[in-house]
């Protein structure tokens, strides 16, 4: 029993039960000895009558597909099976025949059943497809979060009974107001209070000293004309994170919360920093005071760090990427300023866009550049030579804070990516109506773009020639021909396929074998559906509805990026933390059984859909 105890242990979810349970286990499961070829379970045959657990040896899960019998999985030590079966009661739906001769304990289904219904984590671990495995990772993270931010709700911080005036009232009546309550914001609304329409409105400190004091209005001057008006908010019951998220992206300090079309309360910045020290919401205050370069520097460092304590509060990957693109857009902003404020005002309007991962929301630690500059058609002839140098003072400036130039110089300081708005335009167009090698290599970084800073409109103007990619199914076709160049890295036997790097051996590519696959398939979801999110979770999301993918793939793909990111940002964390360069690399028979576990299905579900794209598209005839 020593032996059997010792063994499952050291693989989930039995790793999570306690003592007594898993002796209890290990004092009722049998061992079995099966030969090669011999059938554990028929494909609708008997219903299993236990849990099996891989011992030794390899077993292979077998289906029906299209009049063959195919292999779409290969199970090895620590690996169950059979759970599908018992948790429906019914015949099982896979065969599962021994690779190797295979040894394998026997947990009865008694005992199985039993440690369902007492542990949630046999429960949710042993759900009866990937997707819900998938999900259920995810989910497990998020209940080891942080409970100020992923678990606290918005209403939780509200501090004080609602204080509203009428959009009639003066900004004096409203000053006083704040003063006697000893607040900072007040809502503006027409009686009764409270009721949430596009009148609803509300004014700060901020407003009454930028918008009435520095502007030399008079104290009699009514809210309405004052006030922001529709007022931005939130359900009360939404996660102190999302508010946090709100705040950064929209730059504001104070969110009314609402709850069955009423405004319940304001909660300010304030109250989220009081919830933790390391919050996101002092970047844009430490911002706001640096005089130097010096200070950028501590800027960037400290976007580093908030990663790491969102890292370890549980937030998803995507979550993060979204307040390290406010971070960085912000950084970015104030380099531009400071560079037009040396270089005098731009002679005509531009649009600063970043590309990529900065340009999908998906750049967690600091990476290389990818940025490109747009401006007016209608320019002096001198405006060239200052968007010359504009862009030669902001990528160094990236440079000195820690951003490393693009190798393959995909920057605003190539004249090629630095051109007038019709330029871009017909560019984009060349690139769908044209598209050779070159062209789907430039579409798969610059139509993930993302105007960071500037006057003019350049995401209005070329939006719409990226959105013509969904009629030309010759583009499409190619693309997607382009994405499955890279299949997801299994073996023959369904496990995963890893690679040698001069003495380095057993090493997976997180990025290039993993999360780029995703990025590849989204992007060319979201074009085949017309759809104009630029970050990878948002694109599986709005565009399985009208792209050849449903929505169960969405959401595995969506789980799988999100592992795999997730695996790739504590890899990388961890090689910072040891004074190393980060790289994408990872020995895989490093990682924990949990982990390796977890990557396998994710690449699986990758698969799987690259297997449906094939098939829809027909790459295979694609010349």
């Amino acid at each position: 029993m020593e032996e059997i105890v010792a063994f499952l242990q050291g693989y989930p979810p039995f790793d999570d039960l306690p003592p007594a349970a898993l002796a209890s286990v290990a004092d009722q499961a049998q061992i079995e000895y099966f030969a090669a070829g011999h059938d554990i379970l028929r494909h609708g045959g008997p219903p299993a009558e236990f849990l099996y657990v891989v011992r030794k040896g390899r077993v292979d899960l077998l289906r029906e597909e299209a009049g063959e019998t195919r292999i779409f999985d290969t199970l090895g030590p620590g690996e169950a099976f059979g759970h599908p079966s018992l948790i429906r009661s019914q015949p099982p739906i896979v065969t599962v025949r021994a690779h190797t001769e295979t040894l394998a304990y026997l947990i009865p289904a008694a005992t199985f059943q039993r440690l369902r219904a007492e542990y949630p984590v046999v429960a949710s671990f042993f759900a009866a497809s990937a997707l819900e495995r998938l999900e259920f990772a995810l989910r497990r993270r998020e209940a080891d979060a942080d409970s100020a931010l992923f678990r606290m709700r918005l209403r939780d911080l509200v501090r004080r009974p609602l204080v509203a005036m009428s959009p009639e009232a003066t900004v004096c009546e409203a000053a006083i107001r704040m003063r006697d309550e000893g607040v900072s914001c007040l809502l503006v609304d027409m009686l009764p209070y409270g009721v949430l329409d596009a009148g609803t409105g509300i004014i700060t400190d901020r407003d009454l000293r930028n918008r009435v004091i520095a502007a030399g209005r008079p104290d009699s001057t009514p809210l309405r004309e004052v006030m922001t008006a529709p007022a931005i908010t939130l359900p009360a019951d939404s996660l102190v994170f999302e508010g946090l998220l709100l705040m950064l992206e929209r730059h504001i300090h104070h969110l009314p919360l609402t709850e069955g079309g009423l405004v319940t309360g304001i909660i300010t910045n304030t109250d989220i920093l009081r919830q933790q020290s390391n919050s996101p919401l002092f970047l844009p205050r430490q911002l706001e005071r640096a005089t130097s370069l010096d200070d950028l520097r501590s800027y960037t460092d400290q976007v580093a760090e908030t990663v790491g304590a969102l890292l370890d509060a549980g937030a998803r990957v995507s979550d993060i990427g979204r307040v390290v693109a406010v971070a960085h857009d912000a950084l970015l902003q104030r380099i531009l300023r400071d560079a037009e404020a040396e270089l005098g005002p731009p002679p005509a309007p531009y649009a600063w866009l970043v590309l990529g991962s900065e340009g999908r929301y998906e750049q967690t630690l600091r990476t290389d550049q990818d940025n490109a500059l747009v401006y007016a058609d209608e320019h002096p002839p001198d405006a060239p030579a200052y968007f010359e140098a504009l862009a030669a003072r902001v990528v160094e400036q990236l440079v000195a804070c820690g951003f490393p130039r693009c190798p393959g110089d995909i920057m605003a300081t190539n004249p090629s990516w630095r051109q007038p708005l019709a330029v871009w335009q017909s560019t984009f167009a060349h690139w769908i109506d044209t598209p050779d090698e070159e062209a789907l290599l430039r579409s798969a970084i610059f139509f993930d773009f993302r105007q960071a800073y500037g006057a003019l409109p350049a995401e209005a103007a070329l939006r719409p020639i990226v959105a013509r990619a969904r009629g030309n199914t010759i583009f499409l076709a190619r693309l997607a021909r382009a994405a499955l160049r890279n299949p997801a890295p299994l073996t023959l036997l369904r496990g995963v396929a890893l690679e040698r790097h001069g003495d380095q051996k057993d090493l997976l590519d997180l990025k290039l074998r993993g999360t780029a696959l995703v990025v590849d398939l989204a992007r060319l979801f979201a074009l085949e559906a017309g759809r104009t999110e630029t970050s990878t979770v948002a694109r599986l999301r709005a565009a399985w509805p009208e792209a050849s993918l449903s929505e169960g793939e969405a959401e595995a793909l969506v789980s799988a990026f999100e592992l795999i990111s997730l695996l790739r940002l504590r890899h990388q964390r961890a090689q910072l933390e040891r004074g190393e360069q980060p790289t994408n690399l990872v020995v895989f028979p490093r990682l924990s059984p949990l982990e390796q576990r977890e990557l396998k299905e994710s690449l699986q579900a990758i698969a799987r859909v690259q297997r449906g794209l094939a098939t829809a598209y027909q790459t295979g005839r694609i010349a």
